[in-house]
């Protein structure tokens, strides 16, 4: 049977995997909008010509885009302009919050780590 400790690290987990993968398909779909509303493209410079429909590789590549964003790979292959770019400016931002946020919560699970041995009460002498 798995403690309360293993059961909130588990849940932490998938919380995080989750919160990371809507903000990825959250802003996958506003860079949608912002191409679809001509306020802003992102321009893939190494474009492969593939099989698949046109709607199927701008979505994977709009995806792609706002993963690498999101976790501040930044490769360079893809290029943000318009309105977009302040959107990725958006994104990177959340992404490099993210970590400290959660950094914040795993320590709130290990309260004993934030204590120093000084904070300790003194033992009492007999």
């Amino acid at each position: 049977m798995k403690s309360n400790h293993e059961r909130g690290m588990l849940y932490n987990s998938l919380a995080l995997f989750m919160t990371c993968i809507n903000i990825i398909i959250t802003f996958t779909v506003i860079y949608l909008l912002l191409d679809f509303f001509q306020l802003g493209v992102i321009i893939d410079h190494h474009e492969a010509i593939s099989p698949l429909p046109y709607w199927i590789g701008h979505f994977t590549r709009t995806l792609y885009f706002s993963a690498i964003t999101l976790l501040s790979v930044g490769y360079g292959d893809i290029t943000p302009f318009g309105w977009s770019r302040g959107a990725a400016i958006v994104e990177a931002s959340i992404g490099y919050i993210l970590p400290a946020v959660i950094t914040v919560q795993y320590m709130r699970l290990f309260p004993s780590t934030l204590r120093n041995k000084e904070d300790k009460p003194p033992k009492k002498r007999r």
